[in-house]
């Protein structure tokens, strides 16, 4: 297994390097031979995909991710995946050419374009952009907004034994006035969550002694709004201001009938609800302008960012006796104050049309508050504090980066991006513990295209990883009768990451991708045993705690065929095959076994037929995930999802100039299934096994949707 991931990254790493290498001493033979600069960028992109709107028009599409996602072999990806700052990148969307300004989630950004506005979308190799940070297939959306437009949605849900949910919906309205390009968006995003079943008990020899009915709801409420402008002015001059504000009202019940079997067992009900009123903020800012440099387009860019989260919650867990009555409880109060700034400045230039340059500099503040009280139910029917060390303070991390990168076209094949940098960043807490690291990171891609079809990425990285603060805190779980050591000795994660991606497009929207790659990663962030003062061979607790290495590797495959090739006009088929390994030192008893709750495997498969001469659509979709058991001191926990979730939809694309979808779900009849074996400290003794089955029935979804 060693030799694997040694030889996989190595791999990647010599690919990378000596591809690279050739198509250099490409470059120099073209250059010498042809005397004259490479080809501009309009003309480099001659053989991309490249979809007008009159292609969209049999989807009837309202918004640009509707046409998004009706691209054959593209999916957006945000790409703030634990990623640190603001950085270069961002997600494999452009709008107009530019990035997405700040965090702004790339699908909620698209959702606000009218898709009237849409002129055209181009699928383009990211590495052949100016833009540092971007590699693989990036999505540009060309938008023509004239006038005042909109768009809207409403959708509902019912289902078995659960309040119906009739309040989904978004509404944007977006124009230009002069200059200036506004838009502004309300939207509600509640859910309805549930299912019931029984969990079975049973002793380490297999006895059962004890079944529970058990009964979860849980309901949630996200209203919000946002408010973005763009403004222009004059020739290059471009700023943005996004706004966001959003609720999330959230309650949570879960009751337990206990029967007893045997004497183990116990004739109870208990009862556990959680509840959280949050609400966060977010503001993005930023300005570009020509500076310094006019001939090689010397561009610099200013970003400013806020983001804050207010977040009160309680959890409250009851024992019920049939005769006595309640005979055990407590309640655990939190409330936690998130803040993220960031300051970010980039300055870009271009010396020739085939290669640019970019130095970026950012600096960031991330604070996080926490108050926290346990209360426990005392003999005589009071709830009284109970002392938790650890679970009020406040962590504060400064942190600051700089990197350089360049990105330029090293011959009609061939593109190259490297970047390289290095972080600093200081963490403190209210304990008085402050500790400071330095990280070197960056990132080597290259892209060949040997043809018109097909396209090879390669990239090298070192990354760095994101700390969450949370863990350094002490909390409890009520429900599970487990608490959380907090550990304000945790560093941040680091890692090699290596991939290789492979696009091919085989014509009339038939597309195949597939993707491999693997991580060797150094101070993982996983649970480690935390050990008595006085006897330290004794465990007394967990902590999320760094483990010295880990590592990871996989492949990502996905197809798209599209029946009109052979007769079956309006017929798209999408698969989709994701697997991953991984292997980790287990801290408590020392053999390797895969990262917590990693993820293993998922499958899914998408038949759409928009039937030609029509307004009717209809199609059907199954998609199942596997994650790995999570491990602790004294438990081993596994949520799976038995039967894949399957789901059939019928749509028509004007009903008065509507859009109505039904949708019908849970066609396999899948549930939420756990499983938790429980062992003393150190997992030496099985005690017993918990098996949970929660079922729900079929779901009934509605959906409307227009433009103006």
């Amino acid at each position: 297994m060693k030799n694997f991931k040694t030889t996989l990254l190595g791999g990647l790493v010599t690919f990378t390097l000596s591809t690279t290498a050739n198509a250099l001493i490409d470059d120099a033979v073209t250059e010498v031979s042809i005397g004259q600069q490479q080809p501009k960028l309009n003309q480099r992109e001659k053989n991309n995909r490249e979809f007008d709107s009159a292609y969209f028009e049999a989807f009837a599409p309202r918004t640009a991710l509707d046409m998004v996602n009706r691209i054959p072999g593209f999916q957006v990806d945000s790409g703030d995946n634990g990623k640190r700052g603001l950085g270069n990148g961002g997600a494999n969307v452009l709008i107009n050419g530019d990035r997405i300004s700040g965090k702004t989630d790339a699908r909620d950004q698209l959702s606000r374009i009218n898709a009237n506005n849409v002129v055209n979308i181009k699928i383009v190799d990211g590495t052949s952009l100016d833009i540092p940070g971007l590699s693989g297939q990036v999505a540009n959306i060309t938008t023509n907004t004239t006038g005042v437009s909109g768009t809207w949605e409403w959708r509902g849900e019912l289902r078995t034994g659960l309040e119906p949910n009739f309040l989904g919906g978004k509404a944007t309205v977006s124009g230009e006035t002069g200059k200036l390009a506004w838009s502004f968006t309300a939207e509600s995003n509640p859910f309805r969550n549930g299912g019931r079943g029984l969990e079975t008990q049973t002793d380490a020899n297999g006895v059962l002694f004890e079944t529970r009915y058990e009964d979860g709801q849980f309901y949630g409420d996200q209203p919000g709004v946002s408010a973005d402008f763009t403004w222009k002015p004059k020739e290059e001059h471009v700023a943005n201001l996004n706004l966001k504000y959003n609720q999330f009202n959230f309650n949570g019940r879960e009751v337990s009938k206990r029967t007893a079997i045997t004497a183990a067992g116990t004739a109870q009900e208990t009862l556990f609800t959680r509840a959280e009123d949050e609400e966060n903020g977010s503001i993005d800012i930023d300005y570009e302008l020509p500076f310094l440099k006019p001939s090689q387009n010397g561009k610099l860019k200013l970003i400013g960012y806020y983001r804050f989260e207010h977040s009160p919650t309680v959890s409250r867990f009851d024992v019920f006796d049939p005769i006595l009555g309640q005979i055990d409880g407590s309640r655990f109060f939190r409330v936690a104050d998130e803040q993220e700034l960031i300051g970010r400045t980039e300055y870009s230039w271009k010396p020739r049309d085939d290669r640019d340059w970019q130095i970026g500099v950012e600096g960031v503040l991330n604070v996080l508050d926490i108050e926290s009280n346990l209360l426990l139910l005392d003999a005589g029917g009071n709830f009284v504090d109970e002392p938790l060390d650890g679970a009020t303070s406040r962590v504060e991390e400064k942190r600051a980066e700089a990197t350089l990168t360049h990105s330029r076209k090293l011959s009609e094949k061939w593109n190259l991006q490297a970047s390289g940098g290095a972080e600093y960043s200081q963490i403190s807490q209210n304990t008085g513990l402050t500790r400071s690291f330095f990280r070197p990171k960056g990132f080597v891609s290259a892209t060949y295209k040997p043809n018109d079809d097909l396209t090879i990425t390669t990239k090298i990285e070192r990354d760095v990883g994101q700390l969450s603060f949370f863990d350094f805190i002490s909390s409890v779980s009520l429900q599970d009768d487990l608490g959380t050591t907090g550990n304000a000795n945790l560093v941040p994660q680091q890692s090699w990451n290596g991939e290789i991606e492979f696009d091919k497009n085989f014509g009339d929207g038939n597309t195949f991708k597939a993707e491999f790659y693997g991580r060797l990663i150094s101070d993982r962030v996983d649970r480690i045993p935390v050990f008595d003062d006085v006897d330290p061979s004794l465990i007394v607790g967990d902590a999320v705690g760094n483990i010295d290495s880990a590592h990871q590797y996989g492949m990502n495959l996905s197809a798209t065929v599209k029946g009109d090739k052979w007769g079956y006009k309006g017929t798209q088929l999408d698969l989709t095959l994701n697997m991953r390994d991984s292997s980790i030192e287990d801290p408590i008893q020392g053999f390797n076994r895969r990262i917590n709750n990693d993820f293993k495997s998922y499958w899914a498969a998408e038949f759409r037929h928009d039937i030609p001469n029509s307004n009717w659509a209809w199609g059907i979709f199954a998609d199942q995930m596997h994650r790995a058991e999570n491990f602790r001191i004294s438990t081993i926990n596994q949520f799976t999802f038995a039967g894949p979730w399957g789901q059939a939809f019928i749509e028509h694309k004007d009903i008065f100039g509507m859009k109505a979808k039904f949708t019908l779900g849970n066609l396999f009849d899948a549930s939420d299934d756990f499983r938790r074996e429980v062992f003393d400290n150190g997992r030496a003794n099985l005690i017993r096994v918990e098996d949970r089955t929660r079922e729900f029935d079929l779901t009934y979804r509605f959906q409307l949707s227009g433009s103006f």
